[in-house]
C-alpha cells in the first residue's frame, strides 16, 4: 500500500510542473498576440489618393467630413474661429489663407489629419481609427476650396 501512494505522488510532481509550464507558455502566448495585434507598422507609403484630382463629389464629401470633424476647431471658412478653438492656448494655422496653404504639401496635411499632431498650441487628435484614407483626401481636396 505505501508503494502505490509513493508511486502516485512521484507522478503528480511531474505532471503539476507540466501543468505550470504550459499555463506560464500559454500566458506569454497570450501576452504576446495581444501586443502584436496593437502594434502597427510604420506607414511609409504615400496616401492611397494623393494624386487623385478633386472630383466635385470628392469635394461634397469632404465638407461633411469636415463639418463632422474638424469644423468644432478649425471653424466653418477654415480661419481656426470655431467654438472649440477657444481652449487652445494660441490660434491654429489659417487654412483659408492661400499663402500659408501653398507651403503645405498634400502629404503633411495628410499625415497630420490621419496621426493627429500635438504642438504648444493644442493636440490634434489622430482619425486614422476613423476616417479611411480616401476620405482623408477627400478633406484635403474641400480644405483647398477654403483657400482664397
Amino acid at each position: 500500500m505505501k508503494s502505490s501512494r509513493l508511486t502516485n505522488s512521484r507522478l503528480q510532481i511531474p505532471r503539476l510542473q507540466i501543468a505550470r509550464l504550459i499555463a506560464v507558455a500559454f500566458s506569454v502566448f497570450c501576452v504576446t498576440a495581444v501586443y502584436a495585434a496593437q502594434a502597427r507598422p510604420a506607414t511609409t507609403a504615400k496616401p492611397a489618393a494623393a494624386a487623385a484630382k478633386a472630383s466635385p463629389e470628392s469635394i461634397a464629401n469632404g465638407e461633411t467630413i469636415y463639418k463632422r470633424q474638424c469644423q468644432m476647431c478649425h471653424g466653418a471658412t477654415g480661419v481656426g474661429d470655431g467654438p472649440a478653438a477657444k481652449n487652445l492656448k494660441g490660434k491654429l494655422p489659417n487654412l483659408a489663407d492661400k499663402a500659408t496653404m501653398a507651403k503645405v504639401k498634400d502629404e503633411d496635411i495628410h499625415e497630420q489629419i490621419e496621426n493627429g499632431k500635438k504642438s504648444e498650441i493644442g493636440n490634434m487628435p489622430a482619425f486614422k481609427s476613423k476616417l479611411k484614407p480616401e476620405e482623408i483626401q477627400d478633406v484635403i481636396n474641400f480644405v483647398h476650396t477654403l483657400a482664397k
